[in-house]
Formats: C-alpha cells, sequence, structure tokens
C-alpha cells in the first residue's frame, strides 16, 4: 500500500465508524422532523389530535413549507428566516444521506481507500456534528 493510500485511510472514517455515524446521521434528520411536527402543532389552532393526525405522515419538506407558512400568517414569525434556510438545506443533507451517499464511493475500485470515500467522511463527520446540534437545540 503506498504512503498516500496509508495517509488517506487514516485521515477517512473506518468503514464501522462510517456506518455509526451514517445512522445516527439519519436518526438526528428523524428526531428533528418529529420534533418539527410538535411545533407545528403547538403553533395551529384547533384541535391538537386532529392536527396530529392530519401531519402524521408528512415528509421533512411537507412539514418544513407548513411550518413556514403557518408561522409567517401573521407579522411575528417565531422562527428566523435562517432557520428556514437552513431547514431546507437540511432536507437537501438528508435526501442525500439516505439516497446517495453509498453511491458516491462503493463502484471506485479499493473504495476505503479512494479519494471519494474520504471525501464523503469529511461531509458525513460534519453534517452530523450540525445535525446534532440543532436536535439539541430543538429539544429545549
Amino acid at each position: 500500500m503506498s504512503s498516500m493510500k496509508r495517509k488517506r485511510m487514516m485521515s477517512s472514517l473506518n468503514y464501522d465508524r462510517f456506518k455509526v455515524l451514517h445512522s445516527e446521521t439519519i436518526m438526528f434528520c428523524q428526531i428533528i422532523e418529529g420534533d418539527l411536527k410538535w411545533i407545528y402543532d403547538f403553533m395551529h389552532k384547533g384541535d391538537p389530535a386532529e392536527t396530529r393526525s392530519k401531519i402524521a405522515n408528512y415528509t421533512l419538506v411537507q412539514i418544513v413549507n407548513k411550518l413556514k407558512e403557518l408561522d409567517n400568517s401573521d407579522t411575528k414569525p417565531c422562527i428566523s428566516a435562517s432557520d428556514y434556510n437552513f431547514l431546507s438545506q437540511m432536507t437537501e443533507k438528508r435526501n442525500y444521506w439516505y439516497h446517495q451517499c453509498y453511491r458516491d464511493f462503493l463502484y471506485e475500485d479499493s473504495w476505503l481507500f479512494s479519494k471519494d470515500y474520504e471525501k464523503v467522511c469529511n461531509k458525513l463527520q460534519k453534517d452530523h456534528d450540525r445535525l446534532d446540534i440543532v436536535k439539541i437545540k430543538l429539544k429545549r
């Protein structure tokens, strides 16, 4: 193994750690989605049980859009425009981790040592840590 490949492997996550971080990242997205549904339910006027039933199957994109629409229906939104921008970006990140990330490196020969795997590992670590912070903040 070349020294460059060895160095790259050391800067990338081992595959077991990758799978843990990937799983946790998806979990964070699901928790955030659930918390956004509770926030929408709290802000929505009317029967809470009926509202929860209505939004139970909303996707992350749908609940972000509905929450933004409801929140901006008066002149005093509770959530900032930059936070809504982040939530929109989060839906893109979530879709990447659900549907694309493995395809970005698994077709490479010796993928564990590839630049593509290293790139995905770095992106995963960054997204994982940022979503963990958002998840914690929403719980407060």
